[in-house]
């Protein structure tokens, strides 16, 4: 069941480039340091399955290296946060990612569904259940943690083989191909200091003056979590930091004044905090944020949103895909508003790519008024035709 030495793992691996795929899956704890501490990884390469102790003798270089190989397919269930692991460790994006979570929202399996219910709709096969929150970090692991812990694994190609038949039925091949290349963008495992604001809970209630603020407190948590290896959450809380921005105290003594801040945490870093305030009070009008709260649009484009986010939803369920994943409510005001403005649209997420293919651009003829919409009185459902 384990591999016990790194040339273990580099045969198995070259095993999985000679056959172009392989699965991977991996058990973390993050809720005690910045760094996710990776537990467990779980590899399978055709009918072979294997775990890899990471707090063992076993070298993970050749896996890293695997990782960042665009010639092999390393197929994974909601594997985000897995390849997060993998870059902070190595350095280097992933390549050649397949996501079955994702596929399965391309096929109209419904968005997030878990990996023993999409193995269950896919195969046929309940999974067993009662480890997902153990502590992966405890040696030894138990059978039933390790038996567990390699089903992970152990149907991630059949269903990989699945959903490939499944897309190519649809012919959305390159829709999930578009989507999968997120995973190869550093920006999806690195937030540059300037945007870990954006970040915060409720970042939106500050002006832009308290938005700068939050910007350089934002980076000044980052680095201090960062260094002490600990969660953002235990530096400062997000509700505590939007506080000091809002207030921006300017000493210990009005540091200590906020409710939010715990006694000990103004002991230790209110030199770090006020120097933050200090740097965002002095960044001159116009490098600030942009304050983002918009006026509300009038009632009669807000009406014509709603009809929109309508249709969106209803373009959705005759293509057996997930609202969610083509579109928010929030992305239709957008386009509306854009178009009131008459400002370009090319970087909502609605018109560019697959999405503007299946929906996007009938929203944007409708707006211009190149079309018009009537109800089909058999199924009631709206449909969209130009006008002549």
């Amino acid at each position: 069941m384990y591999l016990t030495t790194t040339a273990e793992l580099d045969d198995l691996l070259r095993r999985a480039r000679d056959v172009g795929r392989f699965g991977i899956d991996a058990e973390f704890i993050r809720e005690r340091t910045y760094y996710p501490q990776l537990a467990l990884v779980q590899i399978s390469v055709e009918d072979t399955y294997v775990l890899v102790d990471p707090l063992g003798p076993v070298d993970l270089a050749p896996l890293d290296e695997a990782i960042s190989d665009p010639d092999v397919i390393k197929v994974l269930h909601a594997g985000s946060q897995d390849l997060e692991i993998f870059y902070y460790r190595s350095e280097r994006e992933p390549r050649n990612i397949f996501d079955t979570q994702l596929a399965a929202a391309m096929c109209g399996l419904g968005n997030q569904i878990a990996y023993g219910a999409l193995v269950d709709r896919m195969l046929g096969v309940t999974l067993a259940k009662g480890e997902s929150f153990t502590d992966w970090l405890r040696r030894p692991l138990t059978e039933k943690q390790e038996r567990y812990a390699l089903d992970d694994v152990v149907y991630l190609l059949p269903v990989h083989d699945a959903l490939l038949a499944r897309l190519d039925e649809l012919g959305r091949g390159d829709w999930v191909g578009e989507e999968f290349r997120r995973y190869e963008s550093r920006d999806f495992y690195v937030t540059p200091d300037a945007n870990l604001y954006r970040k915060v809970k409720r970042f939106g209630t500050l002006d832009s003056r308290g938005q700068a603020v939050l910007r350089e407190l934002a980076a000044w948590r980052e680095a201090d979590a960062r260094k002490r290896d600990k969660p953002r959450r235990t530096i400062v809380a997000d509700e505590a930091l939007v506080e000091i921005a809002r207030t921006r105290p300017k000493n210990e003594d009005a540091l200590g004044r906020i409710r939010a801040l715990r006694p000990q945490t103004v002991r230790q870093s209110a030199q770090g905090m006020l120097q933050a305030i200090a740097d965002g009070v002095a960044i001159p009008d116009d490098e600030c944020p942009r304050d983002e709260k918009r006026k509300r649009l009038p009632a009669s484009a807000e009406l014509v949103g709603d009809f929109l986010h309508a249709f969106l939803k209803s373009e959705c369920q005759n293509a057996s895909i997930s609202t969610s994943m083509v579109g928010k409510s929030a992305d239709v005001q957008n386009l509306v508003r854009a178009h009131l403005e008459s400002r370009p649209t090319e970087h909502n997420p609605l018109v560019s790519g697959w999405r503007g293919d299946l929906v996007g651009r009938k929203l944007e003829a409708f707006l211009h008024g190149k079309v018009w919409v009537h109800v089909d009185p058999e199924s009631l459902e709206p449909v969209f035709e130009e006008r002549e």
